[in-house]
């Protein structure tokens, strides 16, 4: 298969009357002679890794006598752009099989001689073997179902994968079903709040709001929720390939109870981050694995050959990806799946390498499971509960006040032009009196409003600055209003000239940090 999420090339060679041996000697020479790194070999074959360049972070090519034939394979270890070699795979096949013959021409007379050196050499206990080798989960994805089939190395990934698309598809048609027999009002709509937003919410899409006042849940629910079939595509892709890489090294319970503590961290970490927008997605438990796998690549876990291949590939795909660019995208959950995965990289990597059978066996569930509840715990209880929305919902209404105090002083009500010509001074008096000043009493208790709010630092500056203009716009309506009531203009228009030039600055400068010192 060229192509594929684990693109790779398999080429067979019968035997024939070849001592198995002597051909097993000659790949071992002609591997050398390319320079690859060569992790595993034994009589039962050779696993080898291509160096690292600007055409290839590395692939592996693996050989394997089996009965009569031997089996070539060249299978890419990191993650090809549009699921393609790009032809390196068919290039090493092709290579080997010259430098074979290469060998075989200059070997021939001692052959026999070489052969006995080699196989004398091959140590006893090898890191790795032909029956457990670095890419064993990859070598399951073999077919167009592969990806979703459940097998013995590869068994939480294709349920996670089913998991997540059948969530999506549940999601979907409720989001056309639902509208088409409710009322808006029967969606019960908080203003500002859509149809779309709600129904998010009640399917358990990650929220700071809910997350904070109790509802946690939605840290593990919106691990498995996708906003469109690009999101979910993507998202399960990364997931097949990195899953395939370290599930069968984990073993299937340790690998679930990681995805899903990275998982609930990440979406923590978007809660800390993002104080309105509605998450979800098994981008943060993904990049949760990433982790993982650079933890243990950082480590002896994987032979020096493949652990040199698996880290130059991984941190590629992952600085690929984890480049904050784009809009929509949680960039705080992906970073935080990250840094988390890492650490429980490690917990892992200590807990598999434990001599006591039982931290062995439960270390890595019970200090992950304590570590995630920690986190969330103190987290809920001690990050601020911002007022982002009660802030929005503040300001449209001063900005409402203003209309009506604008329409009652400027729009002739006070001048004598636009709607209000017609009235006498006396109505206009009154209309100020009985209207405006209610109003502008109301506008200075908003003001006060903006002072108390908790908020994260840009929407505080921008209360500070929306509490400085009402005091400003306070001031300007009263010198208006006292200059209509003693017409005198000569004693008040400088003061009212002042303010509205103030006035127009805070708007246009409200993000300026001195100005709402």
């Amino acid at each position: 298969m060229p192509g594929g999420i684990t693109p790779n090339r398999i080429a067979t060679i019968p035997l024939g009357d070849y001592n198995a041996d002597y051909y097993l000697t000659l790949i071992y020479q002609a591997m050398i002679n390319l320079g690859w790194d060569i992790g595993y070999f034994d009589h039962d074959g050779i696993i080898a890794y291509t160096p690292i360049s600007w055409a290839s972070y590395s692939e592996e090519v693996s050989v394997r006598v089996k009965d009569d034939v031997v089996v070539f394979k060249s299978e890419c270890v990191g993650y090809q752009g549009l699921w393609t070699s790009y032809g390196k795979n068919q290039k090493n096949l092709d290579l080997l099989f010259n430098e074979i013959a290469y060998a075989e021409y200059h070997l021939q007379s001692e052959l026999a001689e070489t052969t006995q050196e080699l196989m004398n050499s091959v140590p006893e206990k090898q890191f790795l073997s032909l029956d457990d080798p670095p890419m064993a989960g990859k070598e399951q994805l073999h077919g167009f179902f592969s990806p979703i089939i459940p097998c013995e190395k590869y068994f939480i990934t294709p349920l996670l994968v089913i998991l997540n698309t059948l969530v999506f598809i549940g999601t979907s048609m409720a989001f056309k079903i639902l509208p088409a027999f409710l009322s808006i009002s029967q969606f019960h709509l908080s203003k500002g709040e859509t149809i779309q937003d709600k129904m998010y919410l009640q399917f358990g899409f990650n929220h700071r709001t809910q997350v904070l006042n109790g509802q946690v849940w939605r840290l593990l629910t919106s691990t498995f929720q996708h906003f469109s079939i690009v999101h979910l595509v993507f998202n399960m892709v990364a997931l097949v390939y990195i899953g395939s890489l370290i599930e069968c090294k984990l073993g299937k319970w340790n690998y679930l109870f990681m995805y899903l503590f990275t998982g609930i961290i990440s979406g923590m970490i978007s809660v800390m981050f993002n104080y309105t927008e509605i998450s979800a997605g098994a981008s943060g438990a993904i990049f949760g694995l990433f982790g993982i796998l650079l933890a243990l690549v950082s480590t002896n876990f994987y032979e020096r050959s493949a652990r040199k291949a698996l880290l130059i590939s991984t941190a590629i795909v992952v600085a690929f990806n984890i480049i904050p660019v784009g809009e929509g995208i949680d960039n705080a959950a992906h970073f935080g799946g990250l840094i988390s995965g890492y650490i429980f990289g490690w917990i892992a990597y200590l807990g598999m390498n434990h001599q006591n059978l039982l931290i062995k066996k439960w270390g890595i569930a019970f200090v992950g499971s304590s570590i995630v509840i920690v986190f969330v715990g103190c987290s809920v209880a001690f990050m601020p509960r911002y007022q982002v929305t009660e802030f929005a919902a503040l300001v449209d209404k001063t900005e409402a006040i203003t209309r009506d105090l604008n329409h009652d002083f400027y729009d002739g009500t006070v001048y004598g032009y636009g709607i209000g010509k017609d009235m006498s001074r006396q109505d206009k008096m009154d209309t100020i009196e009985q209207k405006g000043l209610p109003e502008l009493k109301d506008l200075k208790k908003m003001g006060a409003e903006f002072k108390k709010l908790t908020l994260p630092a840009k929407k505080a500056r921008a209360a500070k600055a929306e509490a400085k203009l009402v005091d400003l716009l306070c001031q300007l309506y009263q010198t208006l209003y006292l200059e209509f009531k003693e017409q005198n203009e000569e004693k008040y228009r400088p003061k009212i000239d002042s303010l509205t030039e103030k006035v127009n600055y805070v708007r246009m400068n409200w993000n300026d940090e001195n100005l709402v010192k």
